[in-house]
């Protein structure tokens, strides 16, 4: 049976080094192996990520889990708000990539008068 999921990342925050518990390397696995199905599904399902973009998405939830997650509150519900806030942004940025490309990528008319560029030395 894993530990409790909200319990094993940190006691209180690590600016008070006397009180803050540190979780075992079979803590973290343990909570890992709990919650990353389910997250990379919601990420999927919810989100319409790419299956690439979802493990992304749910690695960089852990990251940020192991750094700012505290033991009290819902573990659960902890990570699937910060799954579904990083895959917004991840579509969000997409778009905005999408759009700019589109609007300064070349067209093909316009490249057609480069495609005979002139060497230097010939």
């Amino acid at each position: 049976m894993p530990p409790e999921p909200g319990a094993i990342l940190q006691g209180e925050r690590s600016d008070h080094p006397e009180a803050a518990r540190v979780a075992t390397a079979a803590q973290i696995e343990a909570f890992y192996h709990e919650f990353y199905r389910p997250l990379i599904r919601r990420a999927i399902r919810r989100h319409d990520l790419s299956m690439e973009d979802a493990r992304d998405v749910v690695h960089q939830a852990f990251v940020v889990a192991l750094e700012k997650m505290e033991a009290e509150g819902n573990a659960q519900a902890w990570l699937r708000q910060v799954v579904d806030f990083l895959a917004i942004n991840l579509k969000r940025t997409s778009q905005r990539r999408a759009t700019l490309l589109a609007r300064w990528q070349p067209s093909d008319e316009a490249c057609k008068g480069t495609s005979e560029l002139m060497v230097p030395g010939e």
